[in-house]
């Protein structure tokens, strides 16, 4: 079986970094690796070379977008015509980039090419309902779509009782993370009331009321890592100025993955306080550190800590410092907890998260349309 992989996967330096290119990475690396003699892969890299940034106009974007997918999308067409795959696999975050899939979507049926889509984003329950051009254009991509992948339980649902083909599929951690994890882990001792932030450092991340509730807390320390605009990082500083000063605050700035998990692994909390989210990988790599962790119940993540069952840290609402601030002391005073989170959390991610049985269930999905 041939499949046509329209993903982000390439791991070069000049390519913007995100959730699904991370995905798109581990499953591009498990088929080169481990191989497959059911599947031929056929990748397509859709990787972003111009950063977006918050406050880039609707015809900035457009411009981008065009520039960065013209070749892909050539690429792509070539494939299907000189290999004839039999599944077309294509990734999207919806946006602009909707009118690309739903291009690729029609070239593909009329060369009878099976078609999956693969939604990596959290939103969708409420995206489907909008009656703007998002939301109709996303529910005529899903019309013609053979199979429907998406990363919450809450999206399944919302898709099943329209009759879409619609199947859930957690994202994996990948194996080149467990390795560094079983080297090092060991060897890294965590450091007490010091508190982790990984990720863009943009206002939806929630960094402003984490900022805000770390700023109330006298003994803690915070270390935010990722990509951070100045103007931001000046609010932020001034923010953390309340606490006398502002020296427990560390900005880190981009590191690369190595050193994002030797961060995780010394750090006595992880925290992700964002307003929206899909299946944020950086929750599975802190899950694999043993991190205890605070994030907002957004997205897959009460799924992915499971809030119901065992736990593997504490869930919040989005926009709330005091909920932040109230789960940091609850985590900071209690070592049974953070221990308690720390085994859930390794166990839960080799029971549901390891690559080989994410890759097991994507091929069974293949050979279902």
């Amino acid at each position: 079986m041939k499949v046509l992989f329209c993903s982000p996967y390439l791991r070069s330096e000049s390519i913007v970094k995100g959730g699904i290119n991370t995905w798109g990475g581990y499953i591009v690396s498990y088929y080169e690796n481990q191989g497959d003699n059911d599947v031929k892969l056929l990748p397509i890299s859709f990787d972003r070379s111009i950063y977006q940034s918050a406050d880039r106009c609707f015809l900035g974007r457009i411009i981008d977008g065009l520039k960065d997918y013209r070749i892909p999308v050539k690429s792509a067409i070539e494939t299907m015509k000189t290999e004839k795959p039999d599944v077309m696999h294509l990734c999207s975050s919806a946006g602009y980039g909707l009118f690309r899939d739903i291009y690729l979507l029609k070239l593909a049926k009329r060369r009878d090419i099976k078609t999956v889509i693969h939604l990596h984003f959290g939103k969708l329950p409420e995206l489907i309902k909008k009656k703007n051009w998002e939301g109709k254009l996303l529910r005529k991509i899903l019309s013609y779509c053979d199979a429907v992948i998406v990363m919450t339980r809450a999206s399944q649902q919302s898709l099943a009782k329209d009759n879409y083909n619609v199947v859930y599929l957690p994202n994996p951690i990948g194996d080149d993370i467990l390795r560094i994890v079983s080297n090092v882990g060991e060897t890294k001792q965590r450091k007490l009331n010091h508190l982790l932030y990984i990720g863009h450092v943009v206002p939806n991340k929630g960094v402003y009321e984490l900022v805000k509730a770390c700023s109330q807390l006298p003994d803690v320390n915070m270390k935010i890592v990722g990509r951070c605009h100045p103007h931001v990082k000046e609010e932020l500083i001034a923010i953390a100025k309340e606490r006398n000063s502002s020296e427990w605050l560390e900005f880190v700035g981009e590191i690369s993955h190595y050193e994002v998990i030797l961060e995780l692994l010394e750090t006595d909390v992880f925290i992700l306080p964002s307003y929206s989210e899909g299946f944020p990988n950086v929750i599975l790599e802190a899950m694999a550190c043993g991190c205890p962790i605070i994030a907002t119940d957004v997205g897959a993540i009460p799924e992915m800590l499971d809030i119901d069952g065992y736990p593997c840290g504490i869930c919040c609402k989005p926009y709330s410092v005091d909920e932040i601030k109230e789960a940091i002391v609850t985590l900071l005073d209690n070592l049974e907890f953070k221990r308690e989170f720390s085994q859930n959390a390794k166990m839960r991610l080799h029971n549901h998260y390891t690559i080989s049985r994410i890759w097991n269930q994507l091929v069974n999905i293949w050979k279902s349309v």
